[in-house]
């Protein structure tokens, strides 16, 4: 598995905005946080569906932190961004794989990926 630059961005953003609890602008976070205004506005509007931000649109506007950043993981906000957390498709899907049923590897999967998903919730 592969914290891609989505995750790293809105892991960015909601630790930034989890510091202060203000609010901010989208312009403002995109210069303060190094990330590109167009991604930063897509993980905005993932992060405000999931009810880790709110928004305000329109002059005076701005997002900040919707909840308290103690009841955040980072699980939760990788599988956010990018589904949930796998090491392989047949750990979820034994008909992936036409040797899962006598796979001696698949289970030690099964482990690891239960290990990143405890370490990033924890």
């Amino acid at each position: 598995m592969k914290i891609t630059r989505a995750s790293d961005y809105a892991i960015r953003l909601l630790a930034h905005l989890a510091g202060d609890g203000e609010e901010w602008t989208s312009i403002e976070l995109a210069k303060e946080l190094d990330i590109p205004f167009n991604h930063l506005a897509k993980l905005v509007q993932i992060m405000s569906r999931r009810g880790y931000v709110i928004t305000r649109k329109g002059k005076g506007g701005g997002l900040k932190l919707a909840q308290d950043p103690r009841r955040i993981d980072l699980a939760e906000i990788v599988e956010a961004v990018e589904g949930p957390v796998t090491i392989s498709d047949c750990i979820f899907n034994k008909s992936a794989c036409s040797f899962s049923s006598k796979c001696k590897v698949r289970k030690c999967l099964g482990k690891i990926r239960n290990s990143i998903q405890n370490i990033l919730s924890d």
